[in-house]
């Protein structure tokens, strides 16, 4: 019987409470039967009436001897080292972090805490710099106090209202789409919108799911779903019913019969910040069972997960496993609960420069790296590859160490890549922001004396009725949409764009027309020409940058499914290079999800290959 019955089945009776009961002869009593022992009788020391049936005896005799077992058991006092599994060592030491945030602690009473920070700028500040947990719970304090009418309109409120609008990070999606809900005015309204479409969305998905297990469908439903609709499905796992949740966890464990390797490794990437403690058996399942990819990204979930049952799982694999990519994601895991034994092969792995295995090093070292790391980091910050890159830029800001403020400054003004400008200028805050709650000084960034610089118009100007002729085509051309007649409208388009050289109006207009009707084959040729005019003008507005990322995405998709996994890789690469940071959470998280699986599928295609 489970401990969980027990405790009911005390509660549900009445235990007596005798002075002194010999435990020895009701142990034999219950085990043996009431009438072993000669002329001895249970029913005066157990404090049952003489006339009570045996079945009652019995079960006074159960409930006596189990919650004497249960007392004792909350009096034992077992040695840790006793108790832990000959094969898990205890947790690496490493030197205590006396500063504000290395002693702040993300949940809890202590004295210490997020939950007892009432500052708004330090709140902030921890939202810039600090661990994954405490942005988290920075994020959700920062929630209550916006809503606290008293503090509506005071400019510490302000403040943080703005810091919410421009907060990119995808690791915080799930908190920010909450907190973002609160908010007045269009953006509270769009986030509300997008709560609204993720429940027609799990309701629709929760109903697929009853048939495919019924019988009724042999279609995985979250398996088929576009990349995007299905990072905004898992955005909020935590909210989903317990059918689904079990559906997904089913997956996981490989137990639901008909998805393949592949998609259940897609799933785990896509689960990357979940929190659902209902999802730790079957990733501690995983992990225990399986190895190489899957194992991995299992271990970056658990990561993330504040429950008991996730260090101990994650310790006895890292010192079982002898597989590369394994051992640096569990690294990277444990060190987000407070252990740093895999620092050292963690830094092992980005000395010796191993391509393949880069980009995990890296995302490993955001939680494991201190100060001494940072040169080690930032050389990466001018590798070829843009991923790599700006994974080197984010790392170096979340190790915090203000000697690199120049060093990174110097790159910022150096590179011509918008994704890697956007990583460095994001490293650069939260470096600031940890500088600040250290108590240091902070020099001002003038962000005016460095980015993108209007390009100088080459050639003549264009004449007044070319200027003329182009409007006059560009509004027949929004007339037509409005009309519905998209073939009319990027027709005139064209027009417009071929009046004026380097107008980028026209060919945006292109651009979503093909977008809206999904046809993002013929949309990536407009967004790419607009790109090339005035690529600032589509990077700084929220509806193009994200209607440009959606369509790159989608056709990545699209060509992926036909087998055409290099063209797929080149798209998904083209777009990362720019600075996404004002397209969705949920886009930019596919986008480098899909990249991660196309990388790994080239690899494994060499190294077969070989």
């Amino acid at each position: 019987m489970g401990v969980g019955r027990l405790i009911v089945y005390l509660e549900n009776g009445n235990v007596a409470h005798t002075s002194d009961p010999d435990l020895e002869a009701l142990e034999i009593c219950l085990f043996e039967g009431i009438a072993v022992a000669e002329g001895a009788d249970p029913r005066g020391a157990l404090g049952c009436d003489p006339d009570a049936t045996d079945a009652e005896v019995g079960r006074a005799l159960f409930r006596t001897i189990t919650a004497h077992d249960l007392e004792r058991i909350g009096t034992l006092e077992l040695d840790p080292d006793a108790a832990r599994h000959p094969s898990v060592r205890p947790p690496t030491a490493v030197a205590a972090d006396p500063s504000f945030l290395g002693r702040l602690s993300a949940t809890g009473s202590a004295e210490l805490s997020v939950e007892r920070i009432d500052d708004m700028a330090t709140l902030l500040a921890v939202l810039r710099a600090g661990s994954r947990q405490q942005r988290r719970a920075a994020l959700e304090r920062v929630g209550e106090r916006i809503g606290d009418r008293r503090l509506l309109h005071t400019d510490s409120v302000r403040s943080a209202i703005q810091t919410l609008l421009e907060l990119r990070d995808v690791e915080l999606g799930y908190e920010l789409a909450r907190a973002r809900e609160q908010l007045s005015g269009a953006r509270g309204r769009e986030a509300r919108q997008e709560h609204e479409r993720w429940k027609r969305l799990s309701q629709r998905i929760e109903g697929q799911i009853r048939a495919y297990w019924d019988g009724q469908s042999n279609v995985e439903p979250i398996h088929v779903l576009p990349g995007d609709q299905r990072a905004l499905l898992l955005l909020r796992v935590g909210e989903l019913s317990d059918m689904v949740a079990h559906h997904i966890s089913a997956i996981i464990e490989g137990s639901d019969g008909g998805v393949p390797l592949e998609s259940r490794i897609g799933l785990l990437a896509s689960l990357r910040y979940a929190t659902d403690a209902r999802l730790v058996p079957a990733l501690v399942s995983v992990i225990e069972a399986q190895r190489g990819a899957l194992v991995a990204r299992a271990a970056r979930v658990l990561g993330g997960i504040d429950d008991a049952r996730v260090h101990p799982a994650l310790s006895e694999r890292f010192e079982r496993s002898f597989v590369l990519e394994e051992r640096l994601a569990l690294a990277g895991a444990l060190a987000m609960h407070g252990d740093h034994r895999g620092l050292a092969e963690v830094r092992a792995s980005l000395e010796e420069d191993q391509p393949q295995l880069l980009l995990q090093a890296l995302e490993a070292m955001e939680t494991l790296g201190s100060s001494e790391n940072t040169q080690l980091v930032a050389k990466f910050i001018d590798h070829p590859d843009v991923v790599i890159a700006t994974q080197a830029a984010r790392t170096t800001g979340r190790i915090g160490d203000g000697r690199a403020l120049d060093e990174l400054a110097a790159r910022y003004d150096a590179t011509t890549v918008p994704a890697l400008r956007a990583a460095i200028e994001d490293s650069l805050s939260a470096i600031a922001a940890r500088m600040e709650l250290r108590g240091e000084e902070v020099a001002p960034i003038d962000w005016s004396e460095v980015g993108d610089k209007p390009a100088p118009r080459k050639g003549s100007r264009d004449s007044l009725s070319a200027i003329a002729f182009g409007w006059h085509h560009y509004f027949m051309g929004r007339l037509w949409l409005l009309l519905g007649r998209s073939t009319w409208a990027v027709a005139r388009f064209e027009s417009a764009a071929a009046r004026r050289q380097g107008w980028a109006s026209p060919l945006i207009g292109i651009g979503m027309a093909f977008a809206r009707r999904e046809q993002y084959a013929l949309a990536l040729p407009a967004f790419r020409r607009a790109l090339e005019v005035d690529r600032p003008r589509i990077e700084r507005n929220p509806i193009l940058v994200r209607a440009m990322a959606k369509s790159f995405l989608h056709r990545a998709e699209q060509v992926e499914r036909e087998g055409r996994d290099d063209v797929a890789r080149g798209l998904v690469g083209e777009v990362l290079t720019l600075d996404l940071r004002r397209a969705p959470g949920t886009v930019r998280f596919e986008l480098k999800r899909k990249h991660d699986v196309l990388r790994r599928e080239e690899h494994d295609d060499v190294h077969s290959a070989a």
